[in-house]
This record gives C-alpha cells, structure tokens and sequence, in this order.
C-alpha cells in the first residue's frame, strides 16, 4: 500500500495582515500599556530594535504580526507581567 508523502501546511509566506492581526496585537500591548492614546502612538510610531526596527504597525503589515505578538510576550515576561512556565512556576 503506498501512502501519500506528508509535507508541511504552513507556508513559507506569511499571512495577509488583517484588522484582526492588528486587534491581537493592540489587545496583547492592552497587557503592557492600559492607556489607549499610548497604546495607539507605540503602534503606529515606536520602531522596535529587535524586529528591524519597524513599527508594529508595519510589521502587521508586512505579515508579520506573531512576530510582534511574540515581542510582546516576551516584555510582559521581562516586567514580570506573565507567570513564569514550566518547572519554574511550581
């Protein structure tokens, strides 16, 4: 019997931006910054370094908002706004 060869689903070419992308990304900085008219000005004006410094705005719009969304992960670990996993969180 021969089976189909398994092969990968996820592209190599990001995924369209979307208002939704743009959501995700301002709900998680929602975690960081609870003030809107900040929240806004970061994402449409703060380059980030460690992403080429472009702007979240940009990045969503190149396709690459899990990038940012994992940028903002990171930060709420580094403030100590997110429990730490793993082992670690016992």
């Amino acid at each position: 019997m021969s089976y189909a060869p398994i092969i990968a689903f996820r592209s190599a070419t990001p995924a369209p931006p979307s208002k939704a992308h743009a959501w995700q990304v301002l709900r998680e900085a929602s975690r960081i910054e609870p003030d809107e008219s900040a929240r806004i000005a970061w994402y449409r004006n703060e380059p980030i370094a460690t992403l080429d410094r472009h702007t979240a705005e940009t990045l969503v719009a190149m396709g690459r908002y899990s990038d940012v969304l994992e940028f903002l992960r990171r930060v709420r670990e580094d403030l100590g706004l997110e429990p730490s996993r793993g082992f670690g969180a016992f």
